[in-house]
């Protein structure tokens, strides 16, 4: 496919005259608090775009239907180049490619169970190089620089070898470590180090080294007597940090319920190694309102939070950036004492963020990618301070 230019000068039927730095309130992308501007947005990715890897200058984003390669060199005008439509797969949230930049793994978990691995050593040709049947899940994880994988659905895969995936025979890798209760991501931290993010055991810490023998070495249980899951987490700064972060997924509530709403979460990794637990701090959950206010009356996918990401700046506490769904994307503050404050949102119009991302290519570090299932990509910057 030809490289094309991301032209802002008509975005989602905006013209270029209108698209002038935001001040609070209504945007023509939607509403934004004081120190967020909406910037523009990605007119190529409408319908379930769900979420992006970026390395280097390069993005890679996967959604229900495709998958694209974009150059992020200039963080507000993506260049696309190359999309590879694949019908319908559901759904690897989280992309992961290989440390060289040369393949991608799509998990899919419906209307089949299959590990699909790309070529992406030339951005502008992506293509199919082979699928597993058995090695899928809802999401798939690298571990040694994608020598392993791990799939939620416990699959331990061999991938010393891209080209020719191997699931091992035997337990999965959450009955080798003792996990008893569903996994929907993994992250690997620090090398051989992931935590998993259970349905009901919180997040889990695990050694990976050996990818055929996983140990917990700590957990950091959900709040008693909350129906959410926990969907992602994540220990900053190589697992050296004091905190570690979560978050909680439950949908389809139209209506906000703290008992029930998946919250953003903070954990006090202190003494970890002689107790094997992390310490729940602080939750933030949204509340329903207004859009004028950053909150929607009523939701669609719920008021549940999704995936976020830290800013690079952040020790021991700082700016981190989340989807939200129908609440958009929400900057909150991580205080040195791990309590959490709302920094600033932005409220799409007809939008529901799944994940947000600092650009690494933005040398100011203030642009943030907000992957949306319905608009794509919008693209914000942060104004205020770090």
């Amino acid at each position: 496919m030809k490289r094309v230019l991301l032209a802002v000068a008509t975005v989602l039927g905006v013209t270029a005259a209108a698209l002038v730095p935001a001040a609070a309130g209504p945007t023509p992308g939607g509403f934004t608090s004081d120190d967020v501007e909406w910037v523009t947005a990605v007119p190529f990715e409408p319908g379930t775009a769900t979420g992006v890897t970026i390395q280097g200058k390069y993005m890679y984003l996967t959604s229900w239907k495709n998958i694209s390669v974009y150059d992020v060199s200039d963080p507000t005008s993506p260049e696309l180049l190359d999309m590879e439509p694949f019908g319908f797969w559901f759904e690897n949230e989280d992309v992961e490619v290989s440390p060289d930049g040369d393949y991608l793994f799509f998990s899919e978990s419906l209307p089949q169970n299959y590990l699909h691995v790309w070529s992406v050593e030339d951005k502008s040709n992506i293509t199919p190089v082979t699928s597993v049947e058995g090695a899928g899940g809802h999401i798939f994880s690298c571990v040694l620089r994608c020598r392993w994988g791990y799939s939620t659905s416990g699959a331990i895969i061999d991938l010393k070898d891209p080209t020719k995936p191997k699931i091992v025979d035997g337990d999965t890798w959450l009955k080798l470590a003792g996990i008893n209760s569903g996994v929907h991501d993994v992250d690997e931290v620090k090398k051989g180090f992931i935590i998993a993010s259970t349905y009901d055991e919180g997040g889990v810490f695990v050694d990976a080294r050996n990818p055929l023998k996983p140990k917990v070495l700590a957990r950091g249980p959900k709040p008693e007597g909350k129906g959410y899951i926990i969907h992602s987490a994540d220990w900053p700064n190589n697992a050296k940090d004091r905190y570690v972060m979560m978050q909680g997924e439950q949908n389809a509530q139209p209506r906000c319920n703290p008992e029930q709403n998946g919250p953003f979460l903070t954990y006090d990794t202190t003494g970890w190694k002689k107790t094997g637990r992390f310490e729940f701090v602080d939750d933030y959950a949204v509340e329903n309102g207004t859009y004028q206010d950053g909150s929607p009356a009523v939701n669609g996918l719920g008021c549940s939070a999704h995936w976020f990401t830290a800013h690079p700046t952040f020790r021991n506490g700082g700016l981190v950036t989340i989807g939200y769904y129908e609440h958009g994307t929400r900057f909150l503050d991580v205080q040195s004492n791990g309590k959490i404050k709302e920094a600033g949102w932005f409220i799409p119009f007809a939008g529901s963020t799944s994940a947000a991302y600092w650009v690494p290519t933005d040398k100011k570090q203030r642009i943030v990618y907000a992957v949306d299932y319905t608009r794509g990509i919008d693209i914000l910057r942060w104004n205020g301070k770090f």
